[in-house]
């Protein structure tokens, strides 16, 4: 009966990571508005568009000449990351026996919102360097600073994911 329940799990788990890349269009829209959220928790009015994954942000709090946006684009999205979190996860949930189906699904739930929370944070700093430094601080913390980021936190995901789900723990 365990199999069957951890195949079920991994079955839906992958499901899931699949939809999140077939479907990347509604998780750019999500993090569109999550971004717009935490944009506004930084003491910035922020607005989500219906009509694109896109937030906008006043550069200026109270100047309503001061509006900028940000586009959440294939390339910005964690949709893809997240997806393949989730597939990977529920593949070991699936077929590696050597860990409890537990400490899996602990692992994947952990990396995919250290991939959310951190990508989200990025697009806060982007926004808060576009409003303080303009195009050339919207350049470096986009293209530097937010790259470096996400390849270090996809790095400290595998990391992670190792750590929880696969190694035992040392008793």
């Amino acid at each position: 009966m365990a199999t069957v329940y951890r195949v079920l799990l991994g079955a839906a788990l992958a499901g899931l990571g699949v939809a999140a890349m077939v479907r990347m269009l509604d998780v750019q829209f999500r993090e569109a508005a999550l971004a717009g959220w935490a944009v506004e928790l930084f003491g910035r009015p922020s607005r989500v568009l219906t009509t694109g994954p896109t937030f906008l942000f006043q550069k200026t709090p109270g100047d309503d000449s001061s509006w900028a946006g940000l586009v959440v684009t294939a390339s910005c999205t964690a949709a893809l990351f997240v997806g393949g979190t989730l597939i990977l996860g529920g593949a070991f949930i699936a077929l590696w026996r050597r860990t409890s189906a537990t400490r899996l699904l602990a692992a994947t739930v952990l990396t995919v919102l250290l991939l959310v929370v951190v990508n989200t944070g990025r697009m806060v700093m982007i926004a808060e360097a576009a409003s303080r430094w303009g195009a050339e601080g919207f350049g470096l913390m986009h293209t530097v600073v937010g790259s470096i980021l996400m390849l270090v936190t996809f790095c400290l995901c595998a990391v992670l994911f190792a750590r929880v789900g696969l190694l035992r723990s040392r008793s």
